[in-house]
């Protein structure tokens, strides 16, 4: 099996070279990005109930503001409104509850990534297979904060707000951060590991003619 000892340590090539300059941030990226989302995960709010849509029903909103992606991993969030009919004849209260278990997927996508890149680490060599799982975990990061995104601002308390209620719903700074951390370190990744690749082949190649050429030296010396 090759190494990096072998490949790359002890070639002199420019391939070899740039190799190892660059495997730094295939890396950090994953690192970076798994951290941050399980970091936000924990420490910051995901999600808000806003204010109302029309101040006449301020004094109705007696829920949640900010929510931790905890409380929405582990809990149900409760939430009564008192909603008046169109001809504001009758009013009554329309109760409707919100919770997002799914969102537990970021942490543990996160967890992934950052157990790939001890991987790559480990022996300094970015295989076809732990090239494909980085970009499959950030492909996956993506795919469940969209899902939150879309739970979140058009599915939570749906009741109340099918039934004429006024009320906001939206994700907030912890969301936000962590959606632009997967996007930024997810380009990062994407744009340094085919290169790794390309570069990791001519390394090779590289190593083999070094090893001909001093086959022939060796044996036309004879």
């Amino acid at each position: 099996m090759s190494t990096y000892a072998k490949v790359i340590s002890t070639n002199p090539s420019y391939s070899a070279k740039r190799y190892a300059r660059r495997l730094p941030y295939a890396i950090i990226a994953p690192t970076i990005g798994g951290l941050a989302i399980i970091l936000l995960f924990f420490f910051a709010p995901w999600f808000s109930t806003g204010e109302p849509a029309t101040l006449a029903s301020a004094a109705n909103l007696k829920g949640p503001t900010n929510v931790s992606a905890l409380t929405l991993g582990t809990s149900t969030l409760n939430f009564t409104q008192l909603i008046s009919t169109n001809d504001g004849s009758a009013s009554r209260n329309v109760s409707d509850s919100y919770s997002f278990p799914l969102i537990w997927a970021i942490p543990v996508v996160g967890l992934i990534q950052i157990v790939l890149a001890l991987l790559v680490l480990k022996d300094r060599v970015l295989t076809r297979v732990l090239a494909l799982a980085i970009q499959l975990s950030f492909l996956a990061a993506v795919v469940f904060e969209l899902i939150y995104f879309a739970s979140s601002y058009f599915m939570a308390f749906g009741q109340i707000k099918s039934t004429g209620g006024q009320i906001a719903t939206f994700p907030v700074s912890g969301f936000w951060l962590s959606i632009l951390i997967t996007v930024v370190t997810a380009t990062i990744a994407l744009v340094v590991m085919p290169d790794l690749r390309w570069c990791w082949t001519l390394s090779m190649n590289d190593m083999a003619r070094e090893v001909r050429y001093s086959e022939l030296r060796a044996s036309n010396a004879r």
